[in-house]
C-alpha cells in the first residue's frame, strides 16, 4: 500500500548452490599464516577457496579438508571472500575479515564478530595524515535489539561536533513524502483458488477495504472509465463526477508507457486469475480522506489473487475480488491533502501503480504459479517495490522521492530502525530498504531486482542474488551512505538519475565516537576528529554475545565536518 508520510503507520550466511549438507556460519579472518576459515556442517569433506566477491574470480587454489576448519593462503583485501563447498552438498559464501591483530591500515577494512578479543576490537593506523579522519560503521547483523557498543578513536583531535554529528542544510523540501505500506500478512491458503472469468460489462461491484481496516470490506458499485492494452480503469460510482476524461488519458499513458514496461521487463508477466488479460485499477474515496494525520494513496491485497471471488452482497465472504487489482484513492481526497490532479495523474498515482504492481507480480509468481509457504518477507518485498518506482522513472527520479531519501540519512531515522524488522516507518523502514537495494541495483545492474524476485525469498534469496552474505552487503551499503562519490570512496551510488548521491540527496548524518545502542540488523555511523600526523587507533568495545560487524575507513577531506 502507499500513503503519504504524514501517515505513520552471523559473519556469513550460506548462499549459492543448494544442497542437503550445505555449510553454515562461515567465518573467515586474515591471520599471519593465511586466511583462517571455520564453518559448521556435517559433510565428510569440504573444498575451501578464496574468491573475489565482486567478480567471482578465484583468488587461490581450492583446499580440500575433512572437518570444519581450514587455513587458505591469502590475505585481507577489500573484496575478498571465501567459498566453502560440501563434498557432496551445497555451497556457503563468506567474506574475509581484517582479523584480530588490528588490521592493515587500509582505506577500507571490515572486521567480524570473531575478531573481538575479550569484548574488544582494535584497528591500528601507524600514521594518520594531518586533517585525515576515520569513519567507523557498526553493522549489527544478527545481533540483539538494543545492543550496547562503545567506539573510541585515539590519536586524533577532538571533533568539535555535537553528539548528533554532522547535520547539513536541507537540500530538498521534505514536507510531502510518498510512502508505501504493505497490506497485513495472512496465512496462504493450502489450496489457491483456481482461475475464474471476471464479470462482463462496464459496470460491476467490488469489495473494498475502508481506510486501513483489513478486518472488513464493503461492496462498491463502479464504472469502467478507460481500457488500455494492459489495464482496466474503474471508478467508484459515487466519485464519477470528480473526474474529466483528460485525467484518465494522462494516467493510462503513464501506466502503459512507463509502469507496465518497467515492471514486466524486470519482474516478468503477471498472472491472470480472472482471465481478462489486464490489470484492474479501481479508484475510490473509501480509502479515506485523512488517516492518522495523512492519507492512503493506494494498496494491493493478497487475498484478491489467492482466494475465490466473494459474491456476497456485503463482502462478508472474505472480500476477494479474485483479480489482479490495485486500488487508488479518489482525486478529491488527494486534493484535500494538497495534491493537484496534475500531480496525481502524472506522478503520484503512476508511482503507486509501479509499487503495488510489483507486490502483485511477486505474490502471483510465488504463490499462484507455484506452491509457496507464504508471501515474500516484507522488507525484501518493499525494497523491490521501491526500486520498481525508480525503474518506472519515479522514486528518486522525482523531487518528492529524493526528499524521502534525504530524510532517511538523518541519524534519528536510520539508526533508530532495523533493515529487516518491519515496523512501517515511512522513512526509517521504507527508505532504508529502498537505499539498500538501490545501491546494489546501481552496482550489479537492475536485473538483480528480478533475480531477487525469482529467488527463494528472504535473506537467502537476497544473498544468492547479491553473491555475498547479508552482513557484508549491509557494510558496503552503509559505507556508500557515509562516503559516496567523494575522492577515495570505496563504494558508490552510481545511478545516472541521482548520482552522485551526496549532491542529489545529502551525507549520512554521523556522530562523534562514543557509546551507541544498536537495533537488530541496524547500523550506526561515527567519524573521528582530524589526524595529527601521528599514530591513531580505533577501539570498539562490546559485551554482546554476538558483537557487531565493524567497518573502519579513511574519510576523505571533502566530507564536511560541520
Amino acid at each position: 500500500m502507499r500513503s503519504l508520510v504524514l501517515l505513520s503507520v552471523a559473519a556469513a550466511i550460506a548462499c549459492g548452490t543448494k544442497g542437503t549438507d550445505r555449510p553454515r556460519d562461515v567465518r573467515a579472518s586474515a591471520t599471519a599464516a593465511g586466511v583462517d576459515v571455520t564453518w559448521s556442517g556435517n559433510a565428510g569433506s569440504y573444498r575451501v577457496q578464496l574468491v573475489d566477491l565482486d567478480t567471482g574470480r578465484a583468488l587461490s587454489d581450492a583446499v580440500s579438508v575433512k572437518g570444519t576448519h581450514a587455513v587458505v593462503p591469502g590475505a585481507f583485501s577489500q573484496s575478498a571472500g571465501v567459498w566453502v563447498d560440501a563434498v557432496p552438498g551445497g555451497r556457503a559464501v563468506g567474506f574475509v575479515s581484517a582479523g584480530a591483530s588490528g588490521g592493515g591500515a587500509q582505506a577500507w577494512q571490515m572486521f567480524g564478530p570473531q575478531d573481538f578479543r575479550d569484548g574488544v576490537l582494535h584497528a591500528d593506523f601507524p600514521q594518520l595524515a594531518t586533517g585525515e579522519r576515520l569513519g567507523v560503521l557498526l553493522v549489527n547483523a544478527g545481533g540483539r535489539d538494543g545492543a550496547d557498543v562503545d567506539v573510541r578513536v585515539n590519536g586524533v583531535a577532538e571533533t568539535g561536533l555535537p553528539a548528533t554529528g554532522y547535520r547539513p542544510p536541507a537540500l530538498l523540501a521534505a514536507d510531502r513524502r510518498s510512502v508505501a505500506l504493505h497490506a497485513p500478512e495472512f496465512a496462504v491458503p493450502a489450496r489457491v483458488a483456481t482461475a475464474e472469468a471476471a464479470p462482463a460489462g462496464d459496470h460491476r461491484a467490488f469489495c473494498v477495504v475502508p481506510g486501513l481496516d483489513f478486518s472488513r470490506h464493503i461492496r462498491k458499485a463502479a464504472t469502467r472509465v478507460a481500457q488500455s492494452e494492459h489495464g482496466d480503469f474503474w471508478v467508484d460510482d459515487e466519485d464519477l463526477s470528480h473526474y474529466e476524461a483528460p485525467f484518465f488519458d494522462a494516467l493510462v499513458q503513464e501506466y502503459e508507457q512507463r509502469v507496465w514496461p518497467a515492471d514486466t521487463s524486470t519482474f516478468g508477466a503477471p498472472t491472470d486469475v480472472d482471465k481478462n488479460g489486464r490489470i484492474l485499477v479501481l479508484l475510490t474515496h473509501e480509502l479515506g480522506a485523512h488517516l492518522n494525520g495523512g492519507w492512503l494513496i493506494g494498496y494491493f491485497g493478497n487475498g484478491d489473487l489467492l482466494n475465490a471471488r466473494d459474491d456476497s452482497s456485503d463482502c462478508s465472504g472474505g472480500g476477494s475480488n479474485h483479480a489482479e487489482i490495485v486500488y487508488l484513492n479518489d482525486v478529491r481526497n488527494g486534493g484535500a491533502n494538497g495534491y493537484s490532479a496534475q500531480d496525481l495523474q502524472g506522478t503520484v498515482y503512476p508511482a503507486t501503480l509501479a509499487h503495488e504492481f510489483q507486490h502483485l507480480l511477486n505474490l502471483g509468481h510465488r504463490c499462484v504459479e507455484q506452491k509457496c509457504d507464504g508471501a515474500e518477507v516484507t522488507w525484501v518485498n518493499e525494497a523491490l517495490s521501491k526500486v520498481a518506482e525508480d525503474l518506472a522513472g519515479y522514486g528518486w527520479n522525482s523531487s518528492i522521492g529524493r526528499s524521502e531519501g534525504a530524510a532517511y540519512l538523518e541519524r534519528g531515522a536510520y539508526d533508530g530502525r532495523s533493515l529487516t524488522r518491519w515496523e512501517g516507518d515511512p522513512i526509517g523502514n521504507y527508505q532504508g530498504v529502498h537505499s539498500f537495494l538501490r545501491f546494489f541495483a546501481d552496482r550489479l545492474g537492475t536485473e538483480v531486482a528480478g533475480a531477487i524476485e525469482r529467488g527463494e525469498g528472504g535473506v537467502e534469496g537476497i544473498e544468492d542474488a547479491l553473491r555475498r552474505p547479508l552482513p557484508r552487503a549491509m557494510a558496503e551499503w552503509a559505507s556508500a551512505l557515509l562516503v559516496s562519490n567523494e575522492s577515495g570512496a570505496a563504494y558508490n551510488f552510481s545511478g545516472d538519475a541521482w548520482s552522485p548521491l551526496h549532491q542529489r540527496l545529502r551525507h549520512l548524518e554521523y556522530r562523534s565516537p562514543g557509546p551507541a545502542s544498536l537495533r537488530a540488523d541496524g547500523i550506526a555511523a561515527f567519524v573521528s576528529g582530524e589526524g595529527t600526523g601521528a599514530p591513531a587507533q580505533v577501539t570498539v568495545r562490546s559485551a554482546e554475545q554476538l558483537p557487531p560487524h565493524v567497518v573502519v575507513l579513511r574519510v576523505p577531506g571533502d566530507l564536511p565536518a560541520d
